[in-house]
């Protein structure tokens, strides 16, 4: 797992490097394209430090997101976790042009018909990174959704697991509400949030803490699957080796409570001894 995560953060380096590198050769050497925009333009007339606070805010969810998925996702599918690496170097790749130089260097035409853009090399890599990662999806889904030890729900003890995803929810809510205030009043303070900019810092506020909401939750329900599962798993075990079963426990790759193997090993020894 440490190998794997390594390779996916030198991944994500990379990209962001070699993305730097040509961008500063084609600043001195080719004519670029300046976009001041986020995405598709958004943003484009709002203040410098309003685009920053925005994209840096964006950048820590996705990060969040992006290291939640590495550490979640079963050492099975390290296609996926590279797939994610090299989609994420292309978004921070354009994320540090927009905070160090306030725009976005597109260096790269391409003319389809009517149709004229400029790109960079971070663009090719997002675009690449995203379409493998639904081809992926589709062509490896047994490996995804269907690995072989898996269980087949996350609920094993719902009031449970749902109590503590209910915990990360208010958390994450509260959390979302001071970070809210604090960005609200340091960028009224500023007379930063004039006209369009406060319908846009709303906007941008409620779908950034709804989104956050959600994946705690979701988290939360995962995590507690890590422990509630091995355990309901060990109880079929013993039940099944008390009506005469002889199998061999095996948990899910992830599970908290490993040693249970070993305690089942012990138990199965026992009963075999006293046939």
């Amino acid at each position: 797992m440490r190998k794997q995560i390594l390779i996916c953060l030198g991944t994500v380096f990379f990209i962001i490097v070699l993305d730097q590198v040509s961008k500063s050769l084609a600043l001195s050497h080719l004519n670029v394209h300046r976009n001041y925009g986020i995405f598709l333009g958004f943003l484009s007339n709002s203040t410098t430090l309003f685009r920053v606070v925005t994209l840096s805010t964006l950048s820590a969810f996705l990060i969040f997101i992006y290291s939640v998925l590495i550490y979640l996702l079963p050492r099975q599918v390290f296609f996926l976790k590279v797939t994610l690496s090299v989609v994420l170097g292309g978004i921070l790749g354009n994320v540090v042009d927009r905070i160090t130089r306030s725009f976005t260097i597109d260096f790269i035409p391409v003319k389809l018909g009517t149709f004229v853009a400029s790109y960079n090399v971070a663009d090719i890599f997002l675009w690449c990174g995203t379409f493998y990662f639904i081809f992926s999806i589709f062509r490896h889904e047994d490996k995804i959704w269907h690995p072989d030890n898996a269980r087949n729900r996350y609920l094993i003890n719902p009031k449970e697991q749902l109590r503590l995803a209910f915990k990360f929810l208010l958390i994450s809510f509260f959390t979302s509400v001071f970070l809210g205030v604090f960005c609200f009043s340091f960028l009224q303070s500023l007379h930063q949030l004039k006209g369009g900019l406060m319908y846009e810092f709303l906007v941008i506020y409620i779908v950034l803490a709804f989104l956050f909401s959600i994946s705690t939750f979701l988290i939360g329900v995962i995590i507690s699957h890590r422990s509630a599962g091995p355990l309901y798993a060990f109880e079929q075990y013993v039940e099944k080796l008390l009506t005469g079963k002889d199998e061999k426990l095996v948990l899910r790759d992830g599970d908290n409570y490993k040693h249970l193997e070993q305690v089942a090993d012990k138990l199965r020894s026992h009963f075999s001894n006293k046939k």
